[in-house]
Parts: structure tokens; C-alpha cells; sequence
């Protein structure tokens, strides 16, 4: 068999098949938006605080012995006991503790946003168009192609 030869005008005698083929691609669609918005509350809150606080107490106690008495604040000068407290005094301070409240800021959490891209495969289906070519040959049966 010899092959065809191009005519002189650039063409031949042959047919081209073209088919169409499904081409898949994506699209990107917002789905939602998400935000972060810090803001302030007032709330109660209850703690307990310890707090001390002195109290007086009287102690009192045989002075044991029969012995002379050389102690300068017994029976002392009259300008000694004679004046607007009366005699020698001793002093004791109490003290107490009271619940002072103050605030103070410390970080608890860290919170962000952050996105995670999940993939998945999906089955697309469509119609596509095919071309067919069929020879009828002398003396043979009709050829089909594609």
C-alpha cells in the first residue's frame, strides 16, 4: 500500500476524531468568617482572708514570799503618784490585721484562631461528546473508530 500523499494546497484526505473530556477544578466559596472579641465583665468574687488581731489579757498571780519589798514603783514619792495617771504606768499597743482589697492583671490563656484545611475526594460525573469515524471498504465489513 502506498501512503497518500499532501495535496498540494497543504491538506490530505484524512478525518481528525476529537472527543470531549470531562475537566475537573475547583472553585473557593466563603463559608463563614470567625473572630476573636475580647471585652470586659464585672463579677463577684468571694475569698477568705485571714486576719489576726490582739487581745488584752489580765494576769494575775501570787507574789510568793514574805520578803521586803525593794521595788521603787511600791509606795513612791508623792509627785510620782500624785499626778493625772496616778502612779508608774504600763503601756501595751494592740494591734489588729484588717482585709485590704486590691486587683491585679496575670495572664490565664492564650486563645487564637487558626484554620486546618481538611481534603476529601469526590466523584464528579457529566455527559461528553465523542466523535466516531466509520470507513466502509470495498469487499470488507464497515470499520468503526473510537
Amino acid at each position: 500500500m502506498i501512503p497518500e500523499q499532501p495535496q498540494a494546497d497543504g491538506t490530505d484526505d484524512a478525518m481528525t476524531r476529537s472527543e470531549q473530556r470531562l475537566v475537573a477544578g475547583t472553585e473557593v466559596y466563603e463559608t463563614g468568617r470567625a473572630r476573636l472579641r475580647k471585652y470586659v465583665v464585672t463579677e463577684d468574687v468571694q475569698i477568705t482572708v485571714q486576719v489576726r488581731r490582739e487581745e488584752l489579757r489580765l494576769e494575775r498571780a501570787p507574789a510568793g514570799g514574805s520578803a521586803p519589798v525593794a521595788d521603787p514603783d511600791v509606795f513612791g514619792t508623792l509627785e510620782e503618784f500624785g499626778g493625772p495617771d496616778g502612779g508608774v504606768v504600763f503601756e501595751i499597743t494592740l494591734h489588729e490585721e484588717r482585709p485590704v482589697v486590691t486587683t491585679e492583671v496575670v495572664p490565664v490563656e492564650r486563645v487564637r484562631l487558626s484554620k486546618l484545611v481538611q481534603s476529601e475526594n469526590h466523584i464528579v460525573t457529566g455527559e461528553v461528546l465523542k466523535e466516531r469515524i466509520e470507513a466502509d471498504l470495498p469487499g470488507r465489513p464497515p470499520t468503526t473508530f473510537g
